[in-house]
Order: structure tokens, then C-alpha cells, then sequence
């Protein structure tokens, strides 16, 4: 099994001719574009946002009760459990 010994790790070719023949990266137009179309739509939401700032005040108050809303099922989950825990812990002997 050790008569044919081959180095598998050594490179065929050395790493400068590998890397000369990738193909280079062109700079093409399209990315260009494609960066103008992506700047302007956030300064387009950047505008957007002084129209935004009227609802605010709703959706934080949306927020808000949606909040308390989860507090208080929070709450009465876990009166639910306890009661529950009470009622099956109290036919245990002590």
C-alpha cells in the first residue's frame, strides 16, 4: 500500500499562474445603476418620513395597548396555573 506514494497536498501549479488566470472583475454599468436605484430609494424613505411622523402618535398608542394586552393574558395565565396548581396539590397528604 506504501509502494506509490504521491503527495496529495503539493499544488499543480503555483499559486501566481492560478490566480492570473481567473477572470478578472469588470466594472460594468449595471452596478452603477443599481447603486444610484439604492440610493435613491432611501432618500425617498428619508422623505417619507416627515409623513410618517403624523401617525406616530397612533401607532405608539397601538403599541401601547398591544402591550398591556400581552401583560394582562400574561397575568391571567398564570392565575389560571396557580389555581390550577392549588386545586391538584390539595388532595395530597401532607
Amino acid at each position: 500500500m506504501a509502494d506509490n506514494v504521491v503527495p496529495t497536498l503539493a499544488p499543480e501549479k503555483p499559486i501566481q499562474e492560478v490566480l492570473q488566470s481567473l477572470p478578472a472583475q469588470s466594472h460594468t454599468p449595471s452596478t452603477d445603476i443599481e447603486k444610484e436605484a439604492l440610493f435613491d430609494s432611501i432618500a425617498q424613505e428619508g422623505i417619507d418620513d416627515g409623513k410618517e411622523s403624523q401617525s406616530s402618535f397612533l401607532k405608539t398608542f397601538f403599541t401601547g395597548l398591544l402591550w398591556f394586552g400581552y401583560s394582562i393574558a400574561i397575568v391571567v395565565a398564570l392565575a389560571l396555573v396557580w389555581s390550577a396548581a392549588k386545586g391538584l396539590l390539595k388532595p395530597l397528604p401532607r
